[in-house]
């Protein structure tokens, strides 16, 4: 048989997790901003651990048989909101890193581009009447 954790044990570790995940957010922004990255890869490995995790502790907040107290109980339903409210923050930090991820794709795409360009106008050569080969 399984023994459960108290719910407020699992509150508690879900919101260490959501401020974990957060400074990895941070760290992995930082990261993609300073090109570093072999560190962004790392940070996003981290991340899919913490987000497992979350995952994990959501699930047995779920099924727990006294899930019911995090309704009733005063200090437990506060500190749901304050959760929720950090989710929320964690999923808007996460589409601002996307965003940033997919400029930075963008330009190295128009880098590319231009430097095609330019290596195809350095490559031209002209046969023996002047016309481009």
């Amino acid at each position: 048989m399984t023994v459960l954790a108290p719910v407020n044990d699992l509150l508690q570790e879900m919101a260490d997790s959501l401020d974990t995940l957060a400074l990895l957010q941070q760290r992995e922004l930082n990261a993609i901003v300073d090109r570093q990255h072999a560190d962004v890869n790392l940070i996003t490995a981290d991340k899919d651990k913490v987000l497992t995790r979350i995952n994990e502790l959501d699930q047995q907040l779920n099924q727990h048989p006294d899930k019911e107290q995090l309704k009733d109980d005063p200090e437990l339903s506060e500190a749901v909101a304050v959760i929720q409210k950090n989710l929320k923050e964690v999923q808007h930090q996460s589409q601002v890193n996307e965003h940033v991820v997919q400029s930075t794709l963008n330009s190295i795409e128009q880098l590319k581009q231009t430097i095609l360009q330019s290596a195809r106008k350095d490559s031209l050569t002209y046969n023996s009447k002047g016309k481009i080969r």
